[in-house]
């Protein structure tokens, strides 16, 4: 793992609670096994997931329309490589900002597909349905 990111940064990505807009909602907490989160997986027939956002590249507060156009491009390089996904959030105190939960990415693709949008880290979940912190700087 790298460790470009400060200690206060690092901390607030632990703390926040990650949604997937699902029926239920399903919550996930870097470090927590989630049952509901295996279920999805399998239920998808993929073994891993990552959620990305493109919102406030480098930690850097953008305006709502950029971030939307930024997340629309995204969702494009999404589609491009044809794999199913979920919308999410991050959300901490009154911050939020929107997410993909990608489904059946590997890892590779995940860390390149958060670096091309200049973000520090994105949540990684693995098969034992066990989000991961994973920094990109």
């Amino acid at each position: 793992m790298k460790s470009g990111i400060d200690a206060s940064l690092r901390q607030k990505y632990l703390d926040t609670d990650y949604i997937v807009s699902d029926d239920p909602p399903l919550l996930m907490k870097i470090g927590e096994q989630s049952d509901d989160l295996r279920v999805l997986l399998g239920s998808m027939g993929v073994e891993s997931a990552a959620l990305i956002t493109a919102w406030n590249p480098r930690s850097e507060q953008l305006t709502d329309d950029e971030n939307d156009d930024r997340q629309g491009m995204l969702l494009t390089d999404i589609e491009k490589i044809r794999l199913n996904y979920l919308v999410g959030y991050g959300q901490l105190d009154d911050w939020q900002e929107y997410s993909y939960l990608v489904l059946g990415i590997d890892q590779d693709q995940a860390t390149a597909m958060a670096t091309r949008f200049e973000q520090n880290a994105y949540v990684w979940i693995g098969p034992a349905g066990i989000p991961e912190l994973i920094t990109t700087v």
